[in-house]
């Protein structure tokens, strides 16, 4: 399958963090890797403390902007106060006290600004805290260990979740129609399940490949290998079992969705029918109308007149046809 795997977080996670480590597709480490090193100073860099002397001298000197730039709203009206305050040092000190009053009002700031505002950002930090509790397609094994565990290990982790993607997506789950608390518990702690059995299977089968090596095994090898590699396959097999259940619950889903699609269609139909109705009653009317119209025309001598005219046309053409003869 060549959907891309979407990390796998432990659900008894805060939600908050388990949407972030989700969402970090391609920026999270292996569970089956050494866990990442804290960065030192917390990630905090040289350019941090260039960027931070830059935005610290504007919050020195022009509070009201640099404020306004890192705090909104907040910062505006802070930095509002903090201006007029510069100004009356200006006023009443003169320019020398002024100017020492920004270099310490920009010392403090570029204090904040570099602990604060710089280092490691929050999904890193998340990535390495929780470490070991959500799972990437690299936990998952490669092709090489199919000839172990009789499948792909990732593409049944990727079975599983567009399975429980496509029943929590699902009109009729939005709808209320299935168990939707249920399917937000249960099927979130059914992907972890699954996702762990998947992991250690990768891990074992991985230390058996390793000991082989790429060479071909002995007879005495082989003999002990056997009975490894079919408590592999056993194992790999009861969870495609338990992937299987998914797809058919999701396969339920979707026929669902199109029942109630066809419900849904019928619903609407049959709210029109009052629209319909009147149609046809205003198209008695307009029956009933014409006929009453005729019957003016009729009094009104308008038929006579139209067939009158009618009479004239004729007999005024057949008058000029002779003059047509003769030119």
């Amino acid at each position: 399958m060549g959907a891309t795997l979407r990390p796998v977080v432990d659900p008894s996670l805060p939600h908050a963090d388990r949407g972030m480590l989700e969402s970090a597709v391609g920026e999270l480490t292996p569970a089956g890797a050494p866990p990442p090193a804290a960065p030192r100073w917390g990630g905090r860099t040289r350019g941090d403390a260039v960027a931070a002397v830059q935005l610290a001298t504007l919050c020195g000197f022009l509070p009201v902007v640099g404020a306004s730039f890192l705090l909104g709203r907040v910062g505006l009206a802070l930095g509002a106060i903090a201006q007029a305050g510069l100004l009356s040092v200006w006023w009443w000190g003169g320019l020398g006290y002024f100017l020492l009053a920004g270099t310490v009002l920009q010392a403090a700031s570029w204090v904040l600004i570099f602990i604060l505002g710089c280092g490691e950002d929050e999904k890193a930090e998340l990535a390495r805290r929780h470490h070991g509790r959500y799972y990437v397609d690299a936990d998952f094994g490669t092709s090489r260990l199919r000839p172990f565990v009789g499948v792909s290990l990732l593409a049944q982790m990727q079975r599983a979740q567009a399975s429980i993607t496509t029943v929590v997506e699902s009109e009729v789950n939005a709808a209320g129609l299935l168990d939707d608390t249920a399917n937000a518990v249960t099927l979130p702690q059914q992907e972890w399940e699954i996702a762990q059995a998947l992991a250690e299977l990768t891990r074992v089968a991985t230390q058996v490949q390793m000991t082989l090596g790429d060479g071909k095994p002995s007879p005495q090898v082989t003999e002990v290998l056997e009975p490894q590699r079919q408590a592999l396959k056993t194992s790999a097999d009861a969870l495609v079992l338990r992937v299987n259940a998914l797809e058919r619950y999701a396969q339920y889903a979707q026929s669902a969705d199109e029942a109630y699609r066809e419900w849904r269609r019928v619903q609407e139909l049959e709210e029109l029918t009052d629209d319909t109705r009147d149609i046809l009653a205003r198209t008695v009317r307009d029956e009933l109308a014409v006929a009453e119209i005729d019957e003016l025309a009729e009094r009104s001598g308008l038929l006579q007149l139209r067939r009158t005219v009618g009479e004239a046309r004729q007999a005024g053409q057949g008058l000029a046809l002779p003059t047509a003869e003769r030119a």
